[in-house]
């Protein structure tokens, strides 16, 4: 057994896959396992340049289920005490594993952990902006409007993922946005202030560019809304349907300039839903 599994959801790139793999056989931790989960790739990866490496898989999935279900599929199929995960278009700097780590050596407590960033597009070094600073602790407000921690900057300690349920399939988008919240609702997170991940964009298609963001979210409010009435407090009950409210007034409004009368329908039902879900927390604390 390893004492960290690693996964890798990828469907072609071969090429950004390969500096992935190798960005993780370059850590100064050595002790892990990589289960590379080919999600229905048209043809199916090949590991040529890595094969002779006995500590990386492949797990072929032949339908293609998105990057939830692939996470969940290459997480259980190793049992080392903590997990990791990487997006086959970024890549960790050499001592990503051995940072984290060290974090929950000193805290025997803590559950999860991220890394700080650094961001590049076509290879051009990206300025980020200071709302998406990102930062240690239990910071469930400040993550309603926008996902502040990425799946290639995580670890987690393997009962901890397990017991959340890990990533929900149903989030074909925004998978990521929806597990970071209910999880910071239970635990704070780590944090690594060495920019340790490097998060790449291009020319190649990215989830994360979808119009289908918004939609997402708001799905994701509306489930965790619903599903965690007992975790949430009042205020963050409020915070959440405000957020919620602004995501859909924005889905409305396209759904107005793209004259999509259907979405239109179904988002204006949703605002109203979450006006009149708005005052409720209202009237109990008058």
């Amino acid at each position: 057994m390893a004492w960290v599994d690693i996964v890798i959801p990828a469907f072609g790139r071969e090429k950004l896959l390969e500096e992935a793999v190798r960005s993780v056989q370059q850590q100064t931790f050595e002790d892990w396992r990589l289960f590379i989960v080919d999600d229905g790739s048209a043809t199916p990866l090949r590991c040529d340049s890595f094969a002779h490496d006995k500590r990386i898989e492949i797990i072929r999935l032949e339908k293609n289920s998105g990057p939830a279900f692939s996470r969940n599929q290459g997480a259980s199929r190793g049992d080392s005490p903590f997990i990791a995960f990487l997006d086959s278009d970024d890549l960790w700097l050499p001592q990503k594993l051995e940072l984290q780590l060290e974090l929950f050596k000193d805290d025997p407590l803590l559950q999860w952990a991220h890394t700080n960033e650094v961001w590049f597009r076509n290879g051009a070094l990206v300025r980020q902006k200071h709302i998406h600073a990102k930062q240690g602790g239990q910071f469930f407000s400040r993550a309603l409007e926008r996902c502040l921690i990425s799946p290639s900057a995580v670890m987690l300690r393997r009962i901890f993922f397990e017991q959340s349920g890990g990533f929900n399939p149903a989030f074909r988008l925004c998978e990521d946005y929806e597990f970071w919240l209910r999880l910071l609702l239970v635990n704070p997170v780590g944090f690594v202030k060495d920019a340790a991940t490097v998060k790449r964009a291009g020319e190649w298609e990215q989830l994360s560019s979808s119009r289908e963001i918004d939609r997402y979210r708001v799905l994701a409010l509306h489930r965790l809304w619903r599903n965690a009435p007992r975790t949430l407090s009042s205020e963050e009950t409020i915070l959440l349907l405000e957020e919620a409210m602004r995501k859909t007034e924005r889905l409305v409004k396209g759904a107005q300039k793209h004259r999509n009368r259907k979405r239109l329908a179904t988002y204006q039902a949703w605002l109203t839903l979450f006006k009149t879900l708005r005052t409720r927390p209202m009237r109990r604390s008058s």
